[in-house]
């Protein structure tokens, strides 16, 4: 995996775009030109960047974003990846796509698997998202560097809880660099103790006398007496932006020496002191445009025309102009791009503006959200027109847009946004209207509150249409049909998701294709699950009808995964292979790899297999598939691949395991309402694990129990199918030495791809599931020293 040069985007657009992820988010903001250049620090951060983890922590205005953004431009971080956090960013989903996008920018198609962890159903990074990125991150050609600014505006817990676990797995080719107000949520002190972490705080941050002359003569041009530049620190004690905010609040005074004095130490007080004398010297025209924008958090000349006024009288764009005239007057104005179309203002100029906008002009702000709003819908800027209109209090503009755009983004992963949206109603605003009521069902089956699913249901039932919700099934009840067929089949209760899928393919029947389909589709796997595999079958050939493009990528995958299972089970392998063929390049075509609805499929190809006497490739497919169904809390298909996995561990005489792997799924099984043909392959599992068990004890022969825990990395595994060839035992060699994939191949002359086959053949014949655990088991057989 090669590294790119820092500052490239190769990679990353279209990956950051699908999450809804800022392409300027990606990049360190532009200098400006009120830039010191600190060179103390800098060497510093040069000094500690070999830490796994560099902190800079301090207060809002100590140049911590200007820090970074230097290190970033000095030359020295050749593979660093920036990226900004923002209160959106608490939608894990978005979160991570962010992360991975600002890789992509120095590491191009790293996580692209997690990708599509994070954009199916019931993503997020606890279910293999992170170990799959780190494990992409781990096979990286060189050290690459993720910088994270203003990681304080992240307060989800599963973010934090995920980022530790990143910080805890950080392998050796990442460091992160992590700007914040406030500690991060860490175990600090053990990575302090340790000598993994690096920290610069206020004290560290505070300007010297030498940095305190730059910026005030050199960059701003006082001309200050060194007895004036010691006092100004003085009373600023080093704060960079109390310095600037005073050096702007003086320009222009006769006697700079007697306002000194004035200046309070209290930072809140200095913040409204001097940027009341900053904004009493600007024009009434300056006044104006920079209360007015203040309620944007990015803006270019175009939104800010929209917001604040219209074009100056020859027609030019008004904005354009003051926004130039700002940036000429180093006015808090912060460049989010290289080409200086999209700004932003700092961050405590614009919380104080927003003060004085209420203060002066009590509520005007509503009316600028307003216009805000429109000038995003009308760009195509969804989520920032719904933010603005809530801020508005144009709610039922908000719910309406809500209503035409969810969807969109619930299949790009991102359900929490949409939450969010619908927290900041009113409950009895969301209670009332239909559409609402389904959008909670919907998310409570996506966020795996399933037992909110019903209620919401039945709210949506009892509350007003609202208004049309384009896009969606034909009628709310259907919607809510398949919605209670999806949720009975999660958790197993497959009489009700028969009776409701039945119900929603009697109301698509004249409905749109795709959701025709899937109504079809749900109803199939319902039958599957209740034994009528002949019914369910002719239903799925209906969904995947070959003489037309699939209506729904979706339904047809699942389709064709349980029709494969079907067919497996007849004995017709021919069959079962063609249509899991076509579950894997429809899944590659349209990055279904990740959706749970792919476990079926999955598991039987470990069955197919496991039949063809390859155990370790089998296992390490059951247990792909018992993750996305875990991922899914979808208890049939959960139940399948452990009851799969304990036929795969009988047949290698692992009795202990293989009555682990049922234990497990008795426990899953008897969580169902109505489990269907689950109570008897559990009882064909066990029966067989018994039977398999006797044989060996009369044969007289050792089952090899297991001491581990199903799927533990140390659990013993069969001798090997096939032994190692010349060639895997010299890849397995420079894997005991902790090569990465590009360094393997460079080592023996090789493609990269080859090396990735050979890592993939010593795998499944060590039957491990990772390259850890291969060296582990070569170790035990003592294959390498």
């Amino acid at each position: 995996m090669s590294i790119q040069p820092a500052g490239s985007v190769l990679g990353s657009s279209a990956s950051a775009s699908r999450a809804g992820v800022l392409l300027s988010a990606l990049q360190p903001p532009a200098p400006s030109r009120a830039t010191v250049v600190r060179k103390e620090l800098l060497d510093r951060l040069l000094d500690d960047a070999s830490a796994k983890l560099v902190l800079v922590v301090a207060p809002a205005g100590w140049g911590k974003t200007s820090l970074l953004r230097d290190w970033c431009a000095s030359g020295e971080a050749s593979a660093t990846a920036w990226l900004s956090a923002d209160g959106a960013d608490n939608d894990p989903a978005r979160f991570w796509a962010g992360v991975i996008a600002a890789l992509r920018t120095v590491c191009p198609g790293v996580g692209a698997a997690a990708l599509e962890m994070l954009k199916a159903p019931g993503g997020n990074a606890a279910d293999g998202v992170l170990p799959s990125l780190i494990n992409d991150l781990a096979g990286a050609a060189g050290r690459l560097t993720l910088v994270i600014d203003d990681f304080h505006l992240i307060t989800s817990e599963e973010i934090k809880q995920g980022f530790g676990f990143l910080v805890d797995h950080l392998p050796v080719t990442l460091g992160l660099m992590v700007a914040a107000r406030c500690d991060p949520d860490l175990p600090l002190a053990r990575m302090r103790a340790r000598g993994e972490l690096a920290e610069f705080r206020a004290d560290d941050l505070r300007f010297s006398e030498t940095e305190t002359a730059d910026l005030l003569n050199g960059t701003l041009g006082l001309a200050l007496p060194p007895d004036d530049v010691h006092a100004l620190r003085e009373r600023t004690e080093g704060w960079a932006a109390g310095l600037y905010l005073a050096a702007l609040s003086l320009r222009g005074r006769e006697d700079v020496a007697r306002g000194i004095p004035e200046i309070t130490g209290e930072t809140r007080q200095m913040v409204d002191y001097f940027a009341a004398e900053v904004l009493a010297d600007q024009p009434a025209e300056v006044r104006s445009f920079l209360l007015r924008t203040s309620v944007l958090n990015g803006f270019c000349a175009s939104l800010c025309d929209a917001v604040a006024g219209p074009a100056d009288s020859d027609g030019s764009a008004g904005s354009q102009r003051l926004l130039e005239q700002l940036e000429r007057s180093q006015l808090f104005l912060v460049p989010l791009d290289s080409t200086r179309q999209w700004y932003r203002y700092h961050t405590l100029f614009a919380e104080w503006l927003r003060h004085e906008l209420a203060r002066s002009e009590p509520g005007l702000a509503a009316e600028l959200h307003r216009r805000a709003s429109a000038w995003h819908r009308e760009h195509g800027s969804v989520t920032e027109a719904i933010d603005h209109a809530i801020c508005a209090g144009q709610l039922a503009d908000a719910r309406d847009l809500i209503a035409a755009h969810w969807q969109p983004l619930l299949n790009e992963g991102l359900p929490e946004t949409v939450d969010s949206w619908l927290d900041r109603l009113p409950a009895q605003m969301v209670a009332e209207d239909a559409r609402m009521c389904m959008i909670r069902a919907w998310l409570a089956r996506f966020l795996g509150r399933l037992d909110e699913v019903e209620p919401w249901l039945a709210a949506a039932k009892a509350a007003a249409p609202g208004g049309p919700c384009p896009a969606g099934p034909s009628s709310m009840e259907s919607a809510a049909s398949m919605l209670r067929s999806q949720s009975g089949h999660m958790t197993g209760d497959l009489a009700l998701a028969e009776s409701a899928s039945r119900r929603a393919v009697e109301l698509e029947a004249a409905g749109a294709d795709r959701w025709r389909a899937a109504a079809l589709a749900l109803l199939g796997i319902s039958l599957f699950w209740r034994g009528d595999a002949a019914e369910a079958s002719r239903l799925f050939t209906q969904v995947v009808d070959p003489t037309r493009p699939p209506a729904s990528n979706l339904a047809s995958v699942w389709a064709l995964g349980y029709r494969a299972a079907i067919s497996a089970r007849d004995g017709d392998l021919e069959s079962a292979e063609r249509d899991l063929r076509d579950v894997q390049d429809l899944a590659a075509d349209h990055g279904l790899g990740r959706y749970w609805m792919m476990a079926t499929a999955i598991t039987t190809s470990a069955e197919l297999l496991a039949a063809r006497g390859r155990p370790g490739e089998a296992k390490q497919c059951a247990m792909d598939a018992l993750a996305l169904a875990r991922r899914g809390r979808a208890r049939p298909e959960t139940a399948h691949a452990l009851l799969c996995l304990a036929k795969i561990s009988s047949r290698a005489r692992h009795s202990d395991e293989a009555r682990a792997y049922i234990g497990e799924a008795r426990d899953v099984i008897a969580r169902c309402a109505d489990p269907g043909i689950l109570s008897d392959m559990l009882a064909e599992a066990e029966q067989a694990a018994d039977l398999r068990a006797a044989g060996l004890r009369a044969a007289g022969l050792p089952a090899a129990a297991s001491a581990t825990s199903p799927g533990s990395p140390t659990a013993p595994v069969t001798d090997m199918v096939e032994p190692l060839t010349s060639r895997e035992r010299e890849v397995l060699d420079l894997l005991a030495e902790g090569r990465s994939n590009r360094g393997i191949a460079d080592q023996l002359v090789v493609t990269l791809d080859t090396v990735k086959r050979h890592v993939s053949h010593i795998l499944a014949k060590l039957g491990a599931v990772n390259r850890t655990e291969a060296v582990a088991r070569a170790r035990g057989r003592n294959l390498i020293g």
